[in-house]
């Protein structure tokens, strides 16, 4: 019983450390928004299979994922230190993908809402991949910017192609799944067809090149990220090395 005590007050510290308490009080909400959005779908839907309802269901999950998962992960030493923060970019993404394309429909009814979250995915996969070279070094141990920007980019661009290859499939292989490329049209997406022409009527072309135009635009927005996120560290890093500075001088 001590160990499982301890072993809490650990992670409330570990919580406490890594996220603030608006940032904290902002998964609660999400979390609720959710939830509450996925009895009013279900209720406008009837009781019949829905995709969306399923959706908004495993989307509420993965809000409460990097709590679960260092809580039931405990043995396997590097699952269990993924930083909370990770939580908070991956609840930005439930939001604008789930809670906005989902409960709202946007993903539907808003032109090439889709692409746009692909734009988002591949920004916050960068910050997420910084979040996680904390897994694999000691505390104490340092890390150039220039490093961990590159690692960080690197694990973006695994993340955009392995979604991709599940994506393509699920739309290829599982058209009642509803996602974007059995949805684009030239009406929806007149950009869309500017780019590819007449060529991508056929439905197995558009998983194709939905798949295509999905890598291309994380893609974009990951080397943007990369830009923002060394800037930031270089910034940070010089901050740290300030007072250091200042010893040293007093000190000479």
């Amino acid at each position: 019983m001590s160990k499982i005590k301890t072993f809490l007050n650990s992670e409330i510290q570990s919580l406490k450390s890594s996220v603030g308490k608006l940032e904290y009080l902002s998964w609660w909400l999400l979390r609720i928004m959710m939830i509450v959005a996925i009895f009013v779908k279900y209720k406008e839907l009837g009781p019949e299979f829905s995709m969306t309802v399923l959706n908004l269901v495993l989307n509420t999950l993965s809000c409460f994922a990097i709590t679960l998962m260092r809580l039931i992960l405990i043995p396997k030493k590097y699952i269990s230190r993924i930083p909370y923060r990770c939580q908070t970019w991956l609840n930005i993404l439930v939001f604008f993908a789930s809670f906005l394309g989902h409960a709202f429909n946007f993903i539907h009814d808003a032109m090439s809402w889709d692409k746009l979250m692909h734009l988002l995915t591949g920004l916050l996969f960068v910050f997420i991949g910084n979040e996680l070279v904390n897994v694999f070094i000691r505390p104490d141990d340092k890390m150039s910017p220039l490093l961990r920007t590159f690692t960080a980019f690197g694990f973006s661009n695994i993340a955009i192609v392995a979604w991709e290859i599940f994506e393509f499939f699920v739309d290829y292989y599982w058209p009642q799944s509803n996602n974007q490329a059995y949805n684009v049209t030239p009406e929806r997406d007149p950009w869309f067809q500017a780019i590819f022409g007449m060529g991508a009527q056929n439905e197995n072309q558009w998983a194709v090149f939905d798949t295509c135009v999905d890598m291309t635009c994380a893609f974009v927005t990951s080397i943007l990220g990369a830009v923002v996120l060394i800037v930031w560290l270089y910034k940070k890093e010089k901050k740290q090395e300030a007072p250091a500075l200042e010893k040293e001088a007093v000190a000479a």
